[in-house]
């Protein structure tokens, strides 16, 4: 697939969340728990990871500034704190009961999105996993909770839906403990100086220089 049809289905699902409009769709997405959280959410945060490829395709604003997330630190943060907040049953309640919660849970995860495509381009690998890693940890601890729990953890959802929401959300965990697993092994290493390799003259140099200082 070349550059110009990459852009069609890119674009299409930056603008993912104008569906959400649609109120018969967001009720079917919201009128179920495992629906709520393995899919709408997701969703929302790839279209947003998408609207960051569009942006920076017409070199607009996507993501924040080298400055203040130069290895992308503060993005991986931000993403991980909107992650954990939503993992919070009485915040799907609060989202289906109050529209201004549930628009901000909307552009939450959608920002989310932008941001995390950026930050995760500047990340070093073992940051990167670090960060996959944790919120791999969270959401499967929420699973196990999810299950175990005989009362319901949600007004909105019922006992039932709530395990069939948390097995969801172990194997999401699983795929992103894999995904932490790859960008940890997948990324280039420097090469090792054999024994008996002779450095290169500015190579010593450099050398000299950091024992005299």
């Amino acid at each position: 697939m070349n550059t110009a049809s990459r852009r069609v289905p890119t674009g299409l699902l930056a603008a993912l969340p104008l569906l959400l409009l649609w109120a018969p769709l967001r009720q079917l997405l919201e009128g179920s728990m495992a629906l709520h959280m393995l899919v709408e959410l997701p969703l929302l945060l790839a279209s947003g990871w998408a609207a960051g490829a569009v942006l920076a395709h017409h070199r607009l604003p996507a993501g924040l500034p080298c400055r203040v997330d130069a290895h992308g630190v503060l993005g991986l943060a931000f993403a991980s704190c909107v992650g954990a907040l939503w993992m919070i049953p009485s915040m799907l309640d609060l989202s289906l009961l109050d529209a201004g919660v549930q628009w901000a849970k909307y552009g939450a995860w959608w920002l989310s999105g932008v941001v995390l495509r950026a930050s995760w381009r500047r990340s070093e690998p073992e940051i990167a996993a670090f960060f996959v890693g944790n919120m791999a940890w969270m959401l499967a601890t929420a699973g196990l909770l999810y299950q175990d729990e005989e009362q319901r953890l949600c007004v909105s959802y019922l006992v039932d839906e709530q395990a069939v929401a948390g097995k969801g959300l172990i194997v999401l965990a699983l795929v992103l403990a894999g995904l932490a697993l790859h960008r940890a092994v997948a990324a280039p290493r420097p090469a090792a100086i054999q024994p008996g390799e002779r450095l290169t003259p500015d190579a010593g140099e450099r050398t000299s220089g950091m024992i005299r200082r």
